[in-house]
């Protein structure tokens, strides 16, 4: 009997793992089945901060630069992955060195870190940062998504008062969120700066 229930489920257990984003055999497997490799070309699109900059690829701090705006809509083929790391389905990141082809033409080495389920599936409602076809897309983070857009409180609720105590909470867990974000490289040092002023002056 127990012979027969792991033959039944095993199918199962393995589709579910297989959906989990893991780095092995020098390929990363993304959870939604995209697989990234030596010798494969990356489609970039654009920057998601206001600036242009991409908010999930980032130079490595080899490349003594982070004008990563000009990444924008082009082209890289990779030739090594490595110092792959995992902090949860939806947070993960991977070094990439490869040659990037510019929209210009011009071509150039370089070195990059991706958080690649993010960058995939634009997280937080913003847009792809790398293109793939849309089968592979995750849809878990796209549902997280849209039902976090869905939450937009109705008109009567916005007209409600918040207490200050209950406020000043939630200014400091929103600046908490944008520190773990700037930590985690989605946001550079200018723009938590930003973010966390407008958050202090909104009190």
């Amino acid at each position: 009997m127990k012979f027969l229930f792991t033959l039944l489920f095993s199918p199962l257990l393995s589709t579910a793992q297989n959906a989990v984003p893991r780095f092995e055999n020098d390929t990363l497997y993304t959870s939604g089945g995209y697989k990234i490799y030596k010798g494969q070309i990356l489609q970039l699109a654009n920057g998601t901060s206001a600036a242009g900059y991409f908010r999930f690829i980032k130079f490595h701090t080899s490349m003594i630069k982070t004008d990563t705006y000009t990444l924008q809509n082009s082209t890289l083929l990779v030739n090594k992955l490595k110092n792959y790391k995992y902090s949860g389905p939806d947070d993960n990141s991977i070094r990439i060195s490869g040659t990037v082809t510019y929209k210009d033409g011009k071509k150039e080495e370089t070195d990059i870190i991706m958080n690649v389920e993010k960058a995939i599936a634009g997280y937080g409602g913003l847009g792809s940062e790398l293109m793939v076809p849309e089968e592979f897309k995750n849809k878990r983070i796209e549902t997280i998504t849209a039902e976090t857009k869905k939450q937009t409180q109705p008109d009567a609720v916005k007209k409600q008062t918040v207490p200050d105590d209950l406020k000043k909470l939630l200014v400091a867990d929103e600046i908490k969120k944008l520190f773990d974000l700037y930590k985690a490289g989605a946001l550079t040092k200018g723009e938590y700066e930003t973010q966390k002023k407008k958050l202090l002056e909104n009190q």
